[in-house]
């Protein structure tokens, strides 16, 4: 019985021809094709005229892998060619589906190298993309925080001279603008953190109707720049202080608002504000932006939540950028959702619920000009003398308003230092009580001379109290700053009052 079965299965994929010494078929058994007898097996297949050396060599020789079209049929075979007496043996084993197999094997493992290095190559094209983009915000946040040092200080310059009612609304709307700029150079380097998990919610006392005020003052002008209206409602229940995070809040809802500026040419945009719940301690505020401009259609409300995601509108392609996709996630740190009705054409409105905590009593001279609530910082529990102070900066616009802020106060005596190498022969050949100490300077940075500093083998000299401004804000260079011997560091920019408050707690 095996025999029967080894005989069925055997035969099935082998195949015998005999040929005589001219390449005559004399016999075959067409198992596999069918050789006409008496022809030439040369013109078979032009493989077959390579067999006049068998006859030659008298001895057996292999053949791997010959591909044989017949009928329409692409054959793989195994080719055994034997010398007889009465000419040359050939025996075929058809191996197509073994070499079929094989090479989708291996095409399928080329593919999977090729993918992986592919993949591997795109990994490196992003490492390389978010080094860039790293670098370049470093960079780019590094050269404005300087200006911007030197804006706010000249602000607080400004707040402690005679002015008018008038000019001290405007000036506390620069103080506020200036505050917002602040905070998003600060969320420049910080929004990269949403994806990684890594950004925090930080939750602060701040005035909400002051907070309408300014996004009325801010998009009036920019509304009216564009022909449009720009109106902002608010329910008069809502407490005026809140406890939330102010400037995710300012983002998310800037970026809604700037949005319908873009995408909008004609009608209004409109800002509201909803009392949707208040018990106890916590209120439930519904924020809606509407606007008359150009709509989204159904297959793109999606769409547009996707970074760099652009969609087309009659023609024009239109796109939403990078603004709603951090709305979006924004509001997701702050367990909320964003939601949006729109119809092309017409006009789009996006809104968003959020809670806050608020105070159930607040202070009944809340209403004082902002002038007389600004809290004015004083020198406590220090004697009255003068303490000397050594400032270290090369940027000539922040030595002018650091210099003029610490002057202002009464209580300090100043030297100047703008280059790293001068800064030693100043701490030699006098006494300070505290060192200005600015990071990044020509010739020796200020955590070298910080370092050589604390090594000096006099202790009225190392022991000298040293605070550093900088404008790297990164906590790995914050952290070097403390290491080479720093007590405190500022990060520009910074308010003069955290200025005064560090220098005082220090000197005390």
């Amino acid at each position: 019985m095996l025999d029967t079965y080894q005989k069925k299965y055997t035969n099935n994929n082998r195949q015998f021809v005999l040929i005589d010494k001219t390449g005559i078929v004399l016999e075959s058994d067409q198992t596999l094709m069918k050789i006409a007898f008496g022809h030439s097996i040369f013109e078979l297949h032009p493989f077959f005229e390579s067999l006049t050396s068998v006859f030659e060599s008298k001895e057996e020789v292999n053949f791997y892998g010959i591909h044989i079209p017949f009928e329409d049929q692409l054959f793989i075979v195994d080719i055994k060619a034997a010398p007889v007496k009465e000419g040359l043996l050939l025996i075929l084993k058809d191996l197509t589906e073994h070499y079929n197999s094989y090479q989708k094997i291996t095409q399928t493992r080329n593919e999977s190298v090729i993918k992986t290095e592919l993949t591997v190559l795109k990994n490196q094209e992003l490492a390389e993309r978010e080094r860039f983009k790293n670098s370049f915000i470093q960079n780019f946040s590094h050269e404005l925080r300087n200006p911007l040092t030197s804006i706010m200080a000249i602000i607080e310059i400004l707040g402690d001279t005679e002015m008018t009612n008038e000019q001290l609304q405007m000036l506390d709307f620069l103080k506020e603008s200036n505050t917002n700029l602040r905070l998003m150079l600060e969320d420049t380097l910080s929004i990269g953190m949403i994806d990684a998990g890594q950004l925090q919610i930080q939750k602060g006392v701040f005035d909400l109707h002051k907070f309408f005020e300014l996004l009325i003052f801010t998009y009036k002008a920019k509304a009216k720049e564009k022909g449009l209206k720009f109106d902002c409602l608010w329910d008069e229940k809502i407490p005026k202080l809140v406890e939330g995070d102010r400037l995710r809040l300012y983002q998310i809802v800037t970026n809604l608002i700037d949005n319908a500026l873009k995408y909008t040419e004609q009608g209004s945009i409109q800002f509201d504000v909803k009392l949707n719940q208040k018990r106890a301690n916590i209120v439930n505020l519904r924020f809606e932006v509407t606007d008359t401009g150009v709509g989204i259609s159904e297959e793109n409300k999606d769409a547009i939540f996707e970074s760099f995601r652009q969609v087309k509108s009659n023609g024009t392609t239109k796109g939403v950028g990078l603004g709603l996709t951090i709305a979006k996630k924004l509001l997701l740190l702050m367990n909320s959702t964003i939601k949006m009705q729109s119809t092309l054409g017409e006009g789009s409105k996006f809104y968003f619920d959020l809670s806050f905590e608020y105070p159930l009593f607040t202070d009944s001279n809340s209403e004082l000009s902002s002038k007389a609530r600004r809290p004015k910082i004083e020198a406590k529990h220090l004697d009255q003398k003068k303490y000397k102070i050594l400032l270290v900066e090369d940027d000539t616009y922040v030595q002018t308003t650091l210099f003029k802020i610490l002057l202002n106060t009464n209580r300090f005596k100043i030297d100047l230092a703008y280059d790293g190498a001068l800064v030693l022969q100043e701490v030699v050949t006098n006494n300070y009580d505290l060192i200005l100490m600015d990071v990044n300077l020509p010739n020796l940075d200020g955590n070298q001379i910080t370092r050589l500093i604390r090594d000096f083998p006099f202790k009225n000299i190392k022991n000298t109290p040293i605070i550093g401004i900088t404008a790297n804000a990164y906590e790995e260079s914050i952290a070097e700053c403390l290491k080479a011997g720093m007590q405190k560091v500022l990060t520009k920019p910074f308010e003069k009052d955290d200025l005064l408050k560090l220098i005082y707690k220090i000197l005390k």
